[in-house]
């Protein structure tokens, strides 16, 4: 059976998490090379590479997987690719490529790093360096079209056949997977949000990590059209728990998620109002949390609002980040808080007020999470995993860490006439504005005693923050007529 790239992405794709689509690890397998790194411009052309009746591009991907040390394309891997597979599959997806890699590679041509007589006796893997050896080897060596007779049998069947036990995993690279699926599209997300290429974080003690975003630039301004259709079709994972959807699934409504989720947020109250869940920060907050940081939702503030009410919450949402520190396992119950404003110190100013009183109250907070494990709010196979992970027991050593997630979006003061300056300008003046808020920001966790906490703060800045999320607000609403 031949080994070409759409086989390749064909293994990846059997052994992924729900709601990861060819596109999306087409997109992760060429951001290993470079983060920028296109692999084609529409659906069609990632269909025609599934199907083999196109080669990889010469110029962008062949020429620059040559170019790129295999220990960069690793570290890409860990970071694009291994997130979007299940952990428990990794294994079978290994021993699959193992054995199409040795049919088809031919005596004397290496596999990555690996010549074909290493790769037939090797039993101990890290995946981030073998499908690092993978890519290589299917961009360079083999052509794509080769694979087009029999990539029909690459099937789950043939992937599930393999014992995965027959291997070892170093896994101290592997990224963890979450206790819970994400409910948002997230191929659907990296199309809306464009990420910034920024690295710098908060000087505090604890992880943390800061984002920036921005969306599509139209006219010299920012358009909210892709983002307003992203926010309509994600707004039935966003109002209803996991169970409320199933059940709607069962019963063949699920077409109809979309229109309730609008009627109950309309019967909430008004757009913009805040605590409510109507207000566009608290659903961006929510957006971010699931696609930007992949911790999965326990509530969203809809749900707090509506379901917990009784708690009387401070919270924006709640998430479960799980992650390895050291070699060991650990999770962290992620608090939400989410502000926009014209001003982006006066936001950050709002979501620490937030912060603060989500501290303060923090054991009224954690009971709230623990009593929807009670509440029908997952299946019961997930609900005994959480409640292993979430209530304290003597056969646990530590509750998990309690952390923040932030939500700030701002005016940005931009003015070009050319598209292509005013995009350029624009990046360059969020980096600027977000430099600049950071000592602002660990001065305030320092003032409030906030500092043992970890941070992800995401930033997204508007034309006109404050009358921008009215407008989209009113608009998405509006769809519950």
């Amino acid at each position: 059976m031949t080994l070409c790239f759409a086989a390749f992405i064909k293994i990846l794709k059997i052994c992924a998490k729900p709601k990861v689509h060819n596109k999306t690890l087409c997109e992760a397998v060429v951001k290993t090379v470079d983060e920028y790194t296109v692999i084609g411009t529409d659906d069609g052309h990632i269909s025609r590479l599934m199907s083999c009746d196109n080669n990889l591009s010469p110029t962008g991907v062949i020429q620059p997987v040559r170019n790129t040390e295999l220990s960069k394309i690793s570290q890409g891997m860990n970071a694009f690719v291994l997130p979007h597979l299940k952990a428990e599959m990794v294994p079978q997806a290994i021993l699959a490529l193992q054995a199409m890699a040795l049919s088809t590679a031919k005596d004397g041509v290496k596999i990555g790093s690996l010549s074909k007589a290493e790769l037939a006796y090797k039993t101990i893997f890290d995946p981030s360096d073998f499908f690092a050896d993978i890519f290589h080897f299917t961009a360079t060596e083999i052509e794509n079209k080769c694979g087009k007779k029999d990539i029909a049998e690459v099937t789950e069947e043939y992937v599930e056949g393999f014992d995965g036990n027959c291997i070892t995993l170093e896994e101290n690279k592997v990224l963890v997977t979450e206790e819970l699926d994400i409910t948002l599209d997230c191929e659907g997300f990296e199309a809306v949000f464009r990420k910034v290429d920024y690295d710098e974080a908060l000087s505090l003690k604890n992880k943390n990590g800061i984002s920036l975003y921005y969306l599509d630039i139209s006219d010299s301004a920012f358009d909210y059209m892709a983002l307003n259709e992203y926010l309509f079709d994600s707004v039935g994972v966003y109002v209803y728990s996991r169970t409320q959807i199933k059940d709607f699934e069962d019963r063949k409504k699920a077409r109809s998620i979309g229109a309730k989720a609008l009627r109950l947020m309309n019967n909430n109250r008004n757009p913009d109002d805040k605590k409510t869940g109507n207000d566009l920060a608290e659903m961006l907050l929510f957006t971010v949390m699931e696609g930007g940081l992949h911790a999965p939702k326990l509530l969203s503030k809809v749900e707090i609002s509506t379901e917990a009410q009784k708690y009387k919450s401070k919270s924006d949402s709640v998430h479960l980040l799980k992650k390895k520190v050291n070699g060991e396992t650990c999770y962290q119950l992620v608090f939400g808080a989410s502000s926009i404003s014209g001003n982006i110190i006066d936001a950050i100013d709002a979501a620490f007020e937030a912060v603060t009183e989500i501290k303060k109250g923090r054991t009224n907070e954690r009971q709230m999470v623990e009593s929807t494990l009670f509440n029908n709010t997952y299946d019961a196979e997930t609900t005994e995993r959480l409640k292993q992970i979430i209530i304290p027991s003597k056969h646990r050593n530590a509750v998990p860490d309690m952390a923040f997630g932030i939500f700030i979006g701002y005016t940005i003061d931009v003015t070009d006439d050319d598209n292509d300056r005013f995009r350029a300008l624009a990046i360059e003046k969020m980096k600027d504005d977000i430099r600049n808020a950071i000592p602002y920001i660990e001065q305030k966790a320092t003032e409030l005693k906030l500092t043992m906490h970890s941070y992800y703060l995401y930033f997204l800045p508007f034309n006109d923050a404050e009358n921008d999320k009215k407008l989209i607000m009113d608009e998405l609403l509006g769809g519950a007529g």
